[in-house]
């Protein structure tokens, strides 16, 4: 007894013949494209084919194209062999001229360093040198000066003792007084 069809259920014809084929634009059959319909494959014809091959006798057109392709290789690879000796040449010629033009650069460098500093030092010691000679002078004219100033004191208390004892007794007063003041302004 068949069981009942559920509402969803696909149902499956039981002659294949009549199912009907859906067929849309968008999905091409094969059988409308514009080549020629594929020819029989003689398989027979092949495995004799292969049967008559021969090892130790091949085909002389597949060994040319072989040799050929081989030669193609073997050159390429050996091509590609030279230019990564070249290129690891050139890396080591590089590595080497950059090693020497550093050292070159870093001998140049040190000597200009050098040359800087004993150009700076000179320098340092030349001003050293008119400082110490500037400031002597400069001792020298105070020292100069304090004897002149000296001798003309000693001069104008001699010629005018009076006036000088007169101008410490005024001095000494108006000390005096502003002491006074300034004590009296403190209690």
């Amino acid at each position: 007894m068949a069981e009942p069809l559920r509402e969803n259920e696909p149902t499956v014809p039981e002659n294949l013949r009549d199912i009907k084929v859906r067929s849309s634009a968008d999905v091409p059959t094969y059988d409308t494209y514009p080549a020629e319909a594929p020819r029989g494959i003689d398989w027979q014809d092949r495995q004799e084919r292969w049967r008559a091959y021969d090892p130790h006798n091949p085909n002389p057109k597949l060994n040319e194209t072989a040799e050929k392709i081989g030669s193609a290789v073997g050159d390429m690879v050996n091509r590609a062999q030279e230019a990564r000796r070249r290129f690891g040449s050139m890396k080591q010629d590089v590595r080497q001229s950059s090693g020497s033009k550093l050292e070159a650069i870093t001998q140049r460098a040190k000597d200009k360093w050098s040359s800087t500093t004993e150009a700076a030092q000179r320098r340092i010691e030349d001003w050293k040198r008119s400082a110490s000679r500037s400031a002597e002078d400069a001792r020298d004219a105070l020292v100069q000066r304090t004897r002149e100033a000296r001798v003309k004191t000693r001069a104008y208390v001699n010629e005018n003792p009076h006036h000088v004892i007169l101008a410490i007794a005024g001095a000494a007063f108006a000390l005096g007084i502003t002491a006074r003041i300034w004590r009296s302004q403190r209690d």
